[in-house]
């Protein structure tokens, strides 16, 4: 039998979905330094394309694995998976398990190709179903755009596309509850490495420095939406011992 990624009624997860609050990404989306420079307009289509495609895996289940997403709202779905608390706990209260992401990796094949056409007119298909001559904004936003302009009179087509995918897997339920908080730090499978430390979600600040003997300089702690405190170390799922610390002086040193 094929995973599905909710058990809720239909009417009440898209419900869920359009009343979703996602002004935190727009925000990041719009920062011309952090973000794409997206003007508040455009932030605001691809919201509801990105809401869009959400509704399109909860109403045509047998396709959500195969239902294609445009370059844009694939990138916003990223920003929102970037807010790991928020996007976990948004999945949780939406779909009641957590919404897998699936890039695709490694050389893209004839086969990958021809497989793409084949999603690209199902894609088109189930959209044009659903909104006629309209598809194409629902799929991409605002499909006038200047850098954009392929997309505008270019129904879905596999060349627009992401190379990215919902994963449905019968295991969802387990994650759940996977945002990274100290009560459920066993789930994790992220490591915050000194060398990451500015890419993460969780930065490990100066004052902390000495529960490691590498440590993270005040400069990189701008980069963290959230910070591992001392009075939190405790939580850690790997912790800082005496022993180690004679030999990981500059490395990696925890997990949280």
């Amino acid at each position: 039998m094929q995973a599905r990624l909710t058990t809720k009624p239909e009417q009440d997860v898209i419900a869920a979905i359009h009343a979703l609050d996602l002004e935190s990404v727009k925000i990041r989306v719009m920062d011309a330094e952090l973000g794409e420079g997206w003007t508040r307009e455009y932030a605001d289509s691809i919201e509801a394309a990105y809401k869009t495609y959400l509704t399109m895996l909860v109403k045509y289940p047998d396709d959500a694995e195969d239902i294609m997403l445009s370059e844009d709202v694939d990138e916003f779905w990223h920003t929102h998976i970037l807010q790991t608390i928020k996007y976990a706990e948004d999945c949780q209260n939406v779909f009641g398990n957590f919404l897998h992401h699936e890039p695709h990796v490694g050389e893209r094949t004839a086969a990958d190709l021809e497989k793409r056409a084949a999603m690209a007119e199902r894609t088109r298909a189930l959209y044009a179903g659903e909104f006629g001559d309209a598809q194409d904004a629902a799929w991409a936003g605002h499909v006038i755009k200047t850098e954009h302009a392929a997309y505008s009179a270019a129904s879905i087509r596999p060349q627009n596309a992401a190379y990215s995918a919902a994963s449905i897997r019968a295991d969802n339920a387990a994650y759940s509850a996977a945002s990274i908080r100290a009560d459920k730090a066993a789930y994790s499978a992220a490591s915050i490495r000194p060398q990451n430390a500015a890419y993460s979600a969780a930065s490990i600040r100066a004052e902390n420095a000495a529960y490691s003997a590498a440590s993270i300089r005040p400069q990189n702690a701008a980069y963290s939406a959230a910070s591992i405190r001392a009075e939190n170390a405790a939580y850690s799922a790997a912790t800082i011992r005496a022993e180690n610390a004679d030999r990981n002086e500059s490395a990696q040193f925890m997990n949280a």
